[in-house]
């Protein structure tokens, strides 16, 4: 063969090669993933941060984009997100975007939209939404927060008080958290009082550690908090205190095992990785919105963890494991304070 044929073999097979490269990354399923927070220090976008790039593959592209805490860009993120046109799926988060996910959605017809952790009442037949049933999620802290303020616990008192600590008001807080928290304190013993408190940001520790303080002179001597990095504070506070607390959304127990007795998890990591799958393969419902719970394995706690085990006396790990399996089976039930 002349060197002539030679070489414009070789550029015909690099011409080849290349094509074939560029067909295949047109051919990847691409996801842009819009945080309405930060990552760090927050558990949730943590979790969701592992499913995410677990599921990237050569035949997946993820592309994680951070909005910050302020909630007033993350409407117009959505919207220059979709404005690329570049992306299969775009997926964001919590109870707060709803109608942001609506309003682009409508505004981008051929686009594909998920929202998780937040429920979409009258979806679009381009948008899917699933949510968790963060009712019984606290309401299953809430029973532990009332087996701990009535035992024998070191760090429990002879007053039966608990707290709640959120990182900020907004309706699935006010309206089914917070009173799912109480009811499960409640059905432990009605006479147990509930405390309240609001930081009014998710990444305040020092703000954290002062409503803990607040709480705990008040009598409580188990917190839940639900406060993101604020949180950071009121697990400091309770150390130097010798009290409790509880946390949400991942196991936080290894950070100070004396003090945080129990952490009730989403699942969101699977629920992220089953939600891109599902896209791929065209068989995610777009047009229908959903909730998951414990039936679904969505939701859970700590149960197997050796702190969990060794901290927690055994008759409380006994009835919290009671009512797990009672609201896997039946749901919550319905509970009357007055």
């Amino acid at each position: 063969m002349k060197l002539e044929e030679r070489e414009e073999m070789r550029r015909a097979i690099l011409l080849f090669s290349l094509l074939l490269a560029v067909t295949f990354a047109a051919s990847k399923f691409s996801v842009g993933i819009l945080i309405t927070g930060e990552i760090g220090g927050n558990a949730i976008y943590e979790l969701v941060q592992k499913g995410a790039l677990e599921m990237a593959s050569e035949e997946i592209e993820i592309k994680i984009v951070e909005g910050g805490y302020n909630q007033s860009k993350w409407e117009q993120m959505l919207i220059s997100l979709a404005a690329l046109g570049r992306y299969d799926l775009l997926m964001t988060f919590t109870e707060g975007m709803p109608a942001s996910v609506n309003k682009v959605a409508k505004m981008f017809p051929n686009q594909k939209f998920a929202l998780l952790d937040g429920i979409i009442e009258n979806p679009l037949p381009n948008t899917y939404s699933v949510a968790f049933r963060d009712d019984e999620m606290t309401f299953l802290a809430g029973i532990f927060a009332g087996l701990i303020t009535s035992s024998s616990l070191p760090g429990a008192n002879e007053e039966k008080v608990v707290g709640l600590i959120a990182g900020d008001t907004y309706p699935a807080m006010t309206n089914v958290m917070r009173p799912s928290f109480e009811n499960g304190v409640k059905a432990v013993d009605p006479s147990i009082r509930v405390f309240f408190g609001v930081v009014g940001s998710w990444s305040d520790p020092s703000r954290g550690s002062e409503l803990a303080a607040k709480q705990f002179d008040a009598g409580a001597d188990v917190i839940l908090s639900i406060a993101g990095g604020s949180g950071i504070g009121v697990i400091e506070e309770a150390s130097v205190r010798g009290k409790y607390v509880i946390t949400v959304d991942s196991n936080m127990i290894a950070l100070n095992p004396s003090v945080i007795l129990g952490s009730f998890l989403k699942h969101i990591d699977v629920l992220v990785k089953n939600t891109i799958a599902d896209a791929k393969a065209g068989t995610l419902p777009f047009g229908t919105s959903k909730r998951v719970g414990i039936a679904e394995g969505m939701i859970d706690y700590t149960h197997d963890d050796p702190n969990f085990v060794s901290n927690v006396p055994e008759d409380i790990r006994a009835q919290l494991a009671e009512w797990f399996e009672k609201i896997k089976a039946e749901g919550l039930p319905k509970i009357n304070n007055e």
